[in-house]
Formats: structure tokens, C-alpha cells, sequence
């Protein structure tokens, strides 16, 4: 029998990983324009990666504890990734002047190797 907890936080390090690794490779692929849209590549995917670890780490806190706490801290992680995504987004567009499709499409591609990654790691 596997301890749930301690499968769900290993599962969460390797779908940001994951997540991670698939931003960074079409962030390589961004960088034939330049690196300034490779930047903004691994920015996005950057971004929803750290969202997802906040979510985890969260969603985990607590350990063990009543449903009700549990579904307190389900909230509180939702909460605090989608003020995380909002902030983030725009400190990449307005603050750094990233270049918005290359942004957005770092955001998609970690955003897709999240589901991905929910069926490849169980």
C-alpha cells in the first residue's frame, strides 16, 4: 500500500518538472527568433509551473486532516495559484515587456504538458 500523501507530492514535483521541460524545449524553439521570445517562452511556462507547485504544495500542507480542512485548503490553493497567474502575467506584460505571443504560448504548452502529465504520471 502506497502512503497517498507522499504519492501525491512526488507526483506533483514530477508533473512541474515535466511542465518545466516541455516550456523549455519550445522556448528553444522561440529562441530561432530570438532570445527575447525565448524568454518570454519559459516565462509563461514558468509561470503556470509555479502556479501548479503553489497548488501542491497548498493542496499538502496539512497532511492527513478532515475533510473539511481539506477542502479549506483546496480553496486556499486555487486562491493563491490564480492570484499567482494574474500577478505574474502582468509583471510579464507591463512591467517586463515581454513579447505577448511567446508568452501565451509558454503558457499553453506547460498548460497541455499538465494534462499530459496527469495520465502519464499516476
Amino acid at each position: 500500500m502506497r502512503n497517498s500523501i507522499a504519492h501525491g507530492r512526488r507526483n506533483a514535483v514530477r508533473i512541474v518538472l515535466f511542465q518545466l521541460g516541455v516550456a523549455g524545449l519550445v522556448g528553444l524553439g522561440f529562441c530561432a527568433q530570438g532570445w527575447r521570445s525565448g524568454m518570454a517562452t519559459w516565462y509563461g511556462g514558468g509561470v503556470i509551473a509555479i502556479g501548479n507547485a503553489l497548488f501542491a504544495w497548498r493542496l499538502y500542507a496539512d497532511g492527513i486532516a478532515p475533510i473539511r480542512r481539506i477542502a479549506r485548503a483546496v480553496y486556499a490553493a486555487e486562491v493563491m495559484k490564480w492570484v499567482w497567474l494574474v500577478l505574474a502575467l502582468y509583471l510579464g506584460l507591463a512591467v517586463f515587456g515581454l513579447a505577448p505571443l511567446p508568452l501565451i504560448i509558454g503558457v499553453l504548452a506547460a498548460q497541455v504538458a499538465f494534462w499530459a502529465a496527469v495520465g502519464i504520471f499516476r
